[in-house]
C-alpha cells in the first residue's frame, strides 16, 4: 500500500520540482543586478553575499540632458568608493557597502519612479544623489515620506531644505542663494557696481539664485536694469542679450547650465554686449566642457563656486589628479561633492553600525568630517535643516585656466576687472 502511494506521488512531485527550478531561473530576483551599468554594485562587491549587503541607492542622471554631470559624479563616487575599499572601510560589521546606481534621465518623473524603486524593491538602507533641484526634490520628498536617509549630493534650490525634513541631508551643496557669499564681498571690496543686469533659466535652480541675487543688489542698493528668464535648452540668446546692452548693466549674473551658459558668451561676444564684470552662479560655467564650447569668449568669465583643485582643504589635489589618470577628463565642483560623499556615507554607516535607516539617519545628524570640500556638519540654520554651512569661491577663466581670484588668501591669480570690451582682446 505505501509503495502504491509512493509511485501515485511520485510523478508530481518531479513535476512541481522542475517547474519551480524554471520560475526561479526567470523571475531575475529581487536582488539581481543588470550589467547595465545602471544599477551596478561598486567594484569588490561579493555577489555571493548580496543579501548581507548594505545597499546604498544613488539616483543620477546618466542619461538626458544633464548626462555629463551625472557621469562625473558617478565617476567620481567609484573612485571614493575603491579607495575607501582598500582602506578597509567598505565592509561594516561584516556586511559590504553596495552602491545601486538609478538613472533618472534628467527627469521628475524617472527621479522619482527610480527613489521608489530603490526604497520598495532593493530595500536600500539610504538614498543619495540628486543633480538637478527639480528632480532632487522629487526624490527628497519620497524618501522624507518614506522615512529613508537621503544624502544629497548637487541639488541647490533653497526650498529642498527648508521644509523640516528631518530624513533629508545636504553637505556638499550650498542653498542656491548661499552660492554668492564670496562674490558679494568681492562686489563689495573690488566691484562696487550701481547696476546689474540678471540672466537665468527658469528652473529650481535658477529661479532660487536669481532670487537670491536681487535680495543681496537690493540691500546694498545696486539697480537691476534687466531681469530675465529663459527656458533651459534655448538656442538664440541674442534677442535677450541685445535688450540686456540697450539698458548698459555695470555687471551681469547669469545662471545656466554648461550648453546654456557657453552659448551665452558667445552670442554676448557677436552682439557685443561688453559688461565690467560677467559672472555666473556655478553650475555650468566652472565646468571644463563649459571653456571647450565658449572657446575665446570664455576667457575673463566669472563664476561662484564651492570648490576648486587647489582648495586648502586635504585631499582636493590628490582627488583632481587622481580623477583625471583614471578618467582621462577633469572634475570640477560637482565630481568633488560626490567624492565626498561617498566618504560621508562610510563615515555614517561606520558609526550607525547597521543598515537601520533610523540609525543611519541619526549617525548622519551627528557628522562632524572634514573633506575635500571642507567640514562638513549637518545643522540647522536659517530655516534650514540638516544643511551644511557652506564655503565659496569666486573663480576667473584667464588663459584657459580656472583661476581662483577671491577672497585673497586663497586666490591662484589676481583678478581682472574691468574686463576688457571685446575688440580691446
Amino acid at each position: 500500500m505505501f509503495l502504491r502511494k509512493l509511485r501515485v506521488w511520485k510523478v508530481p512531485f518531479m513535476l512541481v520540482l522542475a517547474l519551480a527550478l524554471i520560475l526561479g531561473g526567470c523571475s531575475g530576483g529581487g536582488n539581481n543586478t543588470v550589467n547595465t551599468g545602471m544599477n551596478q554594485p561598486a567594484s569588490g562587491t561579493d555577489q555571493t553575499t548580496k543579501n548581507e549587503a548594505i545597499k546604498i541607492g544613488v539616483i543620477l542622471p546618466l542619461t538626458g540632458s544633464e548626462a555629463m554631470f551625472g557621469e562625473m559624479e558617478k565617476n567620481a563616487m567609484l573612485l571614493a568608493y575603491e579607495e575607501l575599499e582598500q582602506a578597509g572601510k567598505t565592509t561594516i560589521d561584516g556586511k559590504k557597502i553596495e552602491l545601486l546606481f538609478e538613472d533618472d534621465q534628467s527627469k521628475q518623473d524617472s527621479a522619482k519612479a527610480a527613489a521608489e524603486k530603490l526604497i520598495n524593491q532593493d530595500r536600500v538602507a539610504m538614498l543619495s544623489g540628486g543633480y538637478a533641484s527639480s528632480n532632487t526634490n522629487v526624490i527628497a520628498s519620497t524618501a522624507q515620506a518614506m522615512k529613508v536617509p537621503f544624502l544629497i549630493i548637487t541639488g541647490s534650490a533653497d526650498d529642498i531644505t527648508r521644509q523640516g525634513w528631518n530624513y533629508v541631508f545636504r553637505g556638499t551643496a550650498a542653498p542656491a542663494s548661499k552660492y554668492t557669499g564670496a562674490m558679494w564681498d568681492f562686489m563689495d571690496t573690488v566691484v562696487k557696481p550701481k547696476t546689474a543686469a540678471v540672466i537665468y533659466e527658469n528652473t529650481d535652480f535658477g529661479t532660487s539664485s536669481a532670487k537670491g541675487f536681487r535680495e543681496s543688489a537690493a540691500s546694498r542698493g545696486i539697480e537691476i536694469v534687466y531681469d530675465q528668464s529663459y527656458e533651459k535648452g534655448a538656442l538664440d540668446f541674442k534677442p535677450i542679450l541685445s535688450n540686456m546692452k540697450k539698458k548698459d548693466p555695470d555687471i551681469i549674473f547669469a545662471v545656466s547650465y554648461v550648453m546654456d551658459a557657453a552659448l551665452i558668451v558667445k552670442q554676448m561676444k557677436e552682439v557685443d554686449l561688453n559688461p565690467k564684470l560677467f559672472i555666473g552662479g556655478a553650475a555650468g560655467y566652472t565646468m571644463p566642457e563649459f571653456k571647450e564650447n565658449a572657446g575665446s569668449a570664455s576667457e575673463y568669465i566669472s563664476s561662484t563656486t564651492l570648490w576648486v583643485p587647489n582648495v586648502a582643504w586635504k585631499g582636493a589635489k590628490e582627488f583632481y589628479e587622481n580623477y583625471k589618470e583614471k578618467y582621462s577628463k577633469e572634475a570640477d565642483y560637482h565630481g568633488a561633492q560626490a567624492y565626498a560623499s561617498m566618504y560621508l556615507i562610510a563615515d555614517a554607516l561606520s558609526r550607525a553600525a547597521s543598515a537601520d535607516r533610523d540609525a543611519i539617519q541619526l549617525a548622519l545628524k551627528e557628522t562632524k568630517l572634514d573633506t575635500i570640500m571642507g567640514p562638513i556638519a549637518f545643522e540647522d540654520w536659517d530655516g534650514y535643516t540638516n544643511q551644511n554651512k557652506p564655503t565659496t569661491y569666486v573663480v576667473q577663466w584667464q588663459e584657459g585656466k580656472l583661476e581662483v581670484i577671491w577672497p585673497e588668501d586663497a586666490a591662484s591669480k589676481s583678478y581682472v576687472y574691468p574686463v576688457p570690451t571685446w575688440k580691446e582682446r
